[in-house]
């Protein structure tokens, strides 16, 4: 296997089979060793199962030591590799997070090598072999990123309150409960405590001044912990709405309706469009039901089954338009004939979008005339464009 074919192999966002069935294997893998490490720490079960949970560590340490030589060596296969000398894009590679972690990740069985006492305890690492594979946390890390000056000063405001409380705690209760609260540091763990309001329970302020400002810090702590995470939601609803234009930006893009679209235009059907997948023989509308969208076709092909003929439908076709238009049930039954991609328009998007658009709603009243026409004349054998039945 050539360097370039292993890079696609081990590269998290490759769909190829061979690359889904690696990924398949790593996981499980990681999910094995994670379980035999928390075997492990039970007696009863190490007694019984010794011989085995050996043998399962050892292969899945393998497995990941030999995951880590194999990425070093397509390490300059890395976009930007191929400007560097091998040698440097390996280092470079071995320097970075992923390329540290994976090497944490071969450092059990090392251990084991050299009778490390400790060495399954140290296989705990590989749950973070999961960080590579996991795009939500790539955009949780773009959120804090935007959102950092926003965070950075309500974590501000935590320290204040904290200190505050700490300091006005030690003030008020040294004298009645010098045990807990003999010192500032002292009076902070309780701070921690009820600013967080885990409420351990373990310093409780006795003086009616004290525990009106345990009150105060625990009412504080709700609005902070509040204010993070409204922070974080927002971005995070940002970062998802980002995302989901990027992608329908680039079907959009795709489908030769919008070409002779200004990017002006483009960005405004986008933010209207939904991208909806659907598998082999999945229905898409039925007869009869009412019209709530209009399709368009990015990928893929759909069957469309007006009766008494069939129409198939391809990429940069568009169907359902004539329910929203006219406002009558559906007319035809319409079929995914293999695993297809498409933009669905809302009704109230499509009529909105018309009023705003004039050009798109010409050509789309044009093609549901064109539609209509020959359904109209009976044409034995209508173009697959003119078929585009009313499932609209």
């Amino acid at each position: 296997m050539d360097r370039r074919r292993l890079y696609a192999l081990l590269s998290p966002d490759a769909s190829d089979r061979e690359a889904r069935s690696f990924r398949l294997l790593h996981h499980a893998l990681v999910a094995l060793g994670i379980a035999m490490l928390l075997a492990d720490t039970v007696q009863a079960i190490r007694e019984q199962y010794e011989i085995l949970l050996d043998i399962g560590f050892l292969a899945v340490s393998l497995f990941f030591l030999g995951e880590y030589i194999l990425r070093l060596v397509v390490a300059p296969m890395v976009p930007g590799g191929e400007h560097r000398p091998a040698w440097r894009s390996r280092l470079s590679w071995t320097l970075s997070g992923g390329g540290l972690l994976d090497l944490a990740g071969a450092l059990p069985l090392l251990l084991t090598l050299l009778e490390h006492e400790p060495a399954i305890l140290f296989s705990g690492v590989w749950i973070f072999k999961y960080l590579r594979y996991s795009p939500g946390l790539a955009s949780l890390r773009r959120v804090i990123a935007h959102a950092r000056q926003a965070l950075l000063s309500v974590l501000l405001g935590f320290v204040i309150v904290l200190l505050t409380a700490a300091n006005l705690a030690y003030l008020l209760e040294r004298n009645a409960n010098p045990e807990a609260f003999g010192s500032i540091p002292a009076a902070l763990w309780w701070a921690i405590v009820t600013l967080t309001t885990t409420g351990y329970g373990d310093v409780v302020p006795t003086t009616p001044a004290g525990r009106l400002l345990a009150g105060i810090v625990m009412i504080s702590g709700i609005l902070v912990f509040a204010l993070w995470a409204g922070i974080l939601a927002t971005g995070y609803a940002q970062e998802a709405r980002r995302l989901q234009f990027l992608r329908t930006w680039d079907l959009v893009a795709g489908v030769p309706f919008f070409h002779d679209l200004g990017a002006s235009v483009i960005s405004e059907v986008a933010s209207l469009l939904r991208p909806r997948d659907y598998p082999t023989g999945a229905a898409i509308i039925r007869r009869g039901e009412r019209g709530e969208c209009m399709f368009f076709i990015v990928d893929g092909e759909v069957e469309i089954q007006l009766e008494p003929r069939t129409v198939v439908l391809g990429t940069g076709h568009f169907f359902g338009e004539l329910a929203l238009l006219t406002r009558a049930p559906r007319n035809a039954t319409v079929l995914a004939r293999n695993a297809c991609t498409l933009l669905a328009l809302d009704v109230v998007d499509f009529h909105e979008l018309l009023g705003r658009r004039p050009e798109l709603a010409r050509a789309i009243r044009a093609e549901a005339a064109r539609r209509l026409g020959p359904a109209d004349e009976a044409a034995p054998t209508p173009a697959p464009a003119l078929a585009a039945e009313n499932p609209a």
